[in-house]
């Protein structure tokens, strides 16, 4: 058994970690100073749901927002502010002309691009002096963890608050 503490709750040191590490890279602040890096300067939600986007495709409201938590009321103001900085259009469904499809312009992409050199150069940074075996098993063992997740969550029963589906990541490999 290993020690357990108010900042380490977790029994597993490695789990206390990666709680660590997801709260860090998830919080807004550092989303947003991650991503000045590369000249991008918007609301950490706003970087979120143009990394769905750009991810997932073109979505309507409805699902943005439950990609990113959120309601109605927010994603819209979320959405308004994109659309008024020209990185997103509102595009009627196909599939049905009473709704709307939220696509990425090209601006758009170039923000999802420059947010994904961020992060590439964060990793550099945080792995600088690490040996090239060292980096190719963290990539193994994290691509282990990852599959190993993926199973585990399509087990996981739906209920009405956690539909089908709701398991997914909003991030896909």
């Amino acid at each position: 058994m290993e020690k357990r503490d108010a900042e380490h709750p977790y029994s597993s040191e490695f789990l206390a970690a990666l709680t660590s590490v997801i709260a860090q890279w998830t919080a807004p602040g550092f989303l947003v100073s991650v991503a000045a890096r590369e000249g991008i300067d918007l609301d950490s939600t706003a970087i979120t749901a143009i990394s769905i986007l750009d991810r997932r495709g073109p979505l309507r409201p409805s699902a943005l927002a439950d990609h990113l938590a959120t309601g109605a009321s927010n994603v819209s103001k979320v959405l308004g502010r994109l659309d008024a900085s020209g990185l997103i259009e509102r595009r009627k469904d196909e599939a049905d002309a009473r709704a709307t499809v939220i696509h990425l312009t090209d601006a758009g992409r170039e923000v999802a691009a420059a947010f994904i050199r961020a992060g590439d150069g964060m990793l550099e940074e945080l792995l600088d002096g690490w040996s090239e075996k060292e980096r190719h098993l963290l990539t193994h063992l994290t691509q282990r963890l990852d599959t190993s997740t993926r199973v585990f969550a399509a087990t996981l029963p739906t209920t009405p608050s956690r539909p089908q589906g709701s398991n997914e990541s909003t991030v896909t490999s």
